[in-house]
């Protein structure tokens, strides 16, 4: 089964500040409380393409895991699209854009599980992995707010099409 999740966190904060703290994924531990550990693998290019971050997730359900995200694109202050690998494989994309009272941060993630206890329960599970991700997405948005020093406007989040 396959799933597609949409979160959108409203900031007040430039769009370029909030791209600052996503370009450090190795200090995300300090803000989002479920990564547990980022770990640069890989190094990339020119914008970061190519470099690979393994990173260690815990949820509000009593499991953990662990992907590696591979930046697949990066258009500073805009656009980060990273490959999913490892529990988890798919894609993820954060689209950051400029709102009259800040930035609009949109997180697609479309993904399927690698694990087998995942693959085999997800068709009767899918309903709560869904809302462990928009709580996971939640405390994220919750602690870059945090980080920034700025007020979290807005939190939506939801199934895209095709879940």
């Amino acid at each position: 089964m396959n799933f597609h999740l949409v979160s959108e966190w409203h900031l007040a904060a430039p769009p370029e500040a909030v791209w600052n703290v996503l370009d450090q994924p190795e200090a995300w531990p300090q803000w989002w409380p479920e990564i547990r550990r980022v770990k640069l693998i890989a190094t990339g290019g020119a914008d970061d393409e190519g470099a690979v971050r393994r990173t260690w997730w815990t949820s509000r359900l009593p499991y953990g895991f662990v992907i590696d995200f591979t930046t697949r694109a990066a258009e500073k202050p805009h656009l980060l699209v990273v490959e999913a690998s490892g529990d988890l494989a798919g894609m993820g994309r954060w689209e950051i854009m400029a709102i009259p009272v800040g930035a609009r941060v949109r997180y697609v993630w479309q993904v399927f599980p690698h694990k087998a206890w995942m693959r085999w329960l997800s068709p009767i599970l899918s309903p709560l992995f869904a809302w462990n991700h928009h709580a996971v997405m939640r405390d994220g948005a919750i602690g870059m707010a945090r980080r920034l020093g700025v007020e979290l406007i807005d939190f939506r989040s939801f199934k895209g099409a095709g879940t």
